[in-house]
């Protein structure tokens, strides 16, 4: 009989990962099911239903959305009640699949449920360690600084390193215009992202324009449902590339001079590529106020908060504007030096959380509990 696994992932970002993960799952063995999206499908698991639809952003967009998150959580707990797996194994997404893994627990105790991307308690509100005890079996952490802290709580982990640095890269090619230079913009996954970033990234590329004539091509690696979104902001799409598939994307990151992505799992996929980085964040004024008392880290790029200094730009709520964007954008157009820095500095940190066999080590974990 086979072993039954059900994975929940939140993001384009959990898709990708949990998608790497199952590479190493026999599917003659193992029934594995998911809430997942693209990457997932395209490794022919079975779907209860798309990710995206719990892609939120922040305390209000949650409030605006409850009744439907809601939903969600009861049609999960009624599925794996069924479906009764062995293991649920969960990647971020701590509002979903903590409550229904809180749910879930005390129906079938026996179940083992395994979690990728620890919440922040190093940023904020630590004592929530206290719950995650109590339906958590082993909690899988991306940085090694995280260790210490949820051992402290009691809570079994293991540092598993970032899957996005286990692999090298093996680049395809795509049309190059040789006249252009190209910048990426990556304004997010979330359609609320999108809504956000899009008129501030648009008003930059104006200024660039203006002051350096039309010699850029500007990149958006995005879901393929965003690509006519995206279109929709230009006049003519004579003057950007879009990109959802993986090969394409690195492609274009690893050919451009400069990215500027908010913050968020993007900005590692631009580390990956060894292209120099801004990095962008913003928020509603609601979510900043209400969390930013509670937040204990100076920084919003984790590897800031792993380097304990701002080693990639950041431009956080405020600060966030087409003209603050653009005068840090010029010093790393007009300054060759300053963008090998940029990245020669980020790289040594990336060493620190790179792992050769990440997804394996995850694998192996999660077999051992099935």
């Amino acid at each position: 009989m086979k072993k039954k696994i059900f994975i929940i992932t939140g993001e384009a970002s959990g898709d990708k990962l949990a998608a790497s993960i199952v590479s190493f799952f026999d599917q003659s063995k193992f029934d594995i099911r998911a809430i997942g999206s693209e990457h997932l499908k395209n490794k022919k698991i079975k779907i209860l239903f798309d990710s995206s639809e719990l892609s939120v952003m922040g305390l209000w967009d949650v409030f605006k959305n409850i009744y439907h998150l809601i939903d969600r959580i009861n049609h999960t707990v009624d599925f794996i009640k069924k479906f009764k797996p062995e293991v649920i194994f969960s990647i971020d997404a701590p509002d979903f699949s903590f409550r229904v893994e809180k749910k879930i627990k005390k129906i079938f105790p026996k179940i083992k449920i395994i979690h990728l991307v620890a919440p922040t308690i190093w940023a904020w509100r630590e004592n929530r360690a206290a719950s995650f005890k109590k339906f958590i079996d082993h909690m899988l952490l991306l940085f090694p600084f995280e260790a210490p802290l949820f051992s402290k709580w009691k809570i079994k982990n293991t540092f598993v390193g970032h899957p996005f640095f286990e692999k090298k890269i093996i680049y395809k090619k795509f049309p190059l215009n040789k006249s252009k230079k190209i910048i990426t913009l990556c304004p997010g996954s979330r359609d609320s992202e999108i809504k956000t970033f899009m008129p501030i990234f648009l008003e930059l590329v104006k200024k660039i324009n203006d002051k350096y004539g039309e010699i850029f091509l500007y990149h958006f690696p995005i879901q393929s449902k965003h690509k006519k979104i995206i279109s929709n902001y230009f006049s003519s799409n004579n003057s950007i590339i879009t990109s959802s598939e993986e090969s394409k994307k690195n492609f274009y990151i690893k050919n451009s001079l400069l990215s500027i992505a908010k913050s968020g799992t993007i900005s590692l996929d631009i580390c990956k590529n060894s292209c120099p980085l801004i990095t962008v964040y913003k928020t509603s004024w609601f979510n900043y106020f209400l969390i930013k008392p509670f937040v204990k880290i100076k920084f919003g790029n984790i590897l800031n908060i792993i380097a304990n200094k701002e080693i990639i730009p950041e431009l956080i709520q405020s600060n966030c504007t087409p003209a603050g964007i653009f005068k840090i954008t010029t010093k790393f157009l007009d300054d060759e030096k300053f963008r090998i820095l940029n990245v020669s500095n980020y790289k040594k940190i990336i060493k620190k959380i790179s792992k050769p066999n990440t997804s394996k080590i995850i694998a192996d974990t999660i077999k051992s509990y099935s």
